[in-house]
């Protein structure tokens, strides 16, 4: 069996744990049980109208190119678990991890700079999602154990394609910065944990 060949890594919150270590990573996807990209859609119809067009608020911008699919250079086909070729991306990812929980606060605060009540309260339709959000942030880095090719996808969910020698220096340092889908569950037991409470953001995402 041919073999994946270089170490990956997925950034999550250590509150999604218990979930991952009961069904692997890949096994259950709890923003689609909380019905998160629901909320969006729902925040979005009272919030929308009051930043449409101002794509200088980034998070917005991406927060409707997530709920409308209208960004096809962007990870919005949600439900896969994408993971990275090295710690560092994974890390950073992992500070507003998951995603779509941090698209959440951003709506959420954009309601609030607007005055606009109705999303907080209507919060208490989406019970999982007002009790993530009231937690403190717990950053964590999951490092993966070896993973045969077949498991592994692209980006955008193709096949990867390495050169003759992927290990050498400088191709080595380059797939550490890609992206890639885990396209299998990954029985929590092989998977080690890392604290990244204190890691310093190495890059914009």
């Amino acid at each position: 069996m041919s073999m994946f060949p270089f170490t990956l890594w997925h950034g999550t919150s250590a509150h999604l744990l218990p979930t991952i270590k009961e069904h692997g990573l890949g096994g259950r996807n709890v923003m689609e049980d909380w019905r998160v990209i629901d909320f969006l859609k729902w925040a979005w119809e009272i919030v929308g109208d009051a930043y449409d067009n101002h794509y200088d608020d980034l998070d917005l911008f991406v927060i409707k190119s997530a709920i409308g699919g209208t960004a096809t250079h962007m990870n919005f086909e949600y439900g896969d678990v994408y993971v990275a070729g090295g710690f560092h991306k994974a890390a950073d990812y992992s500070l507003n991890s998951p995603e779509l929980m941090s698209f959440v606060k951003a709506i959420m605060e954009a309601a609030d700079r607007i005055q606009e009540s109705s999303l907080r309260n209507g919060l208490s339709n989406y019970p999982e999602i007002a009790e993530f959000l009231s937690l403190a942030p717990k950053p964590v880095v999951l490092k993966l154990p070896p993973m045969p090719m077949s498991a592994i996808a692209s980006e955008k969910g193709g096949e990867v394609q390495f050169p003759s020698d992927p290990t050498n220096g400088a191709a080595k340092a380059f797939y550490s910065q890609m992206a890639y889908r885990v396209t299998s569950v990954v029985p929590f037991d092989g998977i080690e944990v890392f604290d990244t409470s204190d890691h310093k953001r190495s890059f914009s995402l």
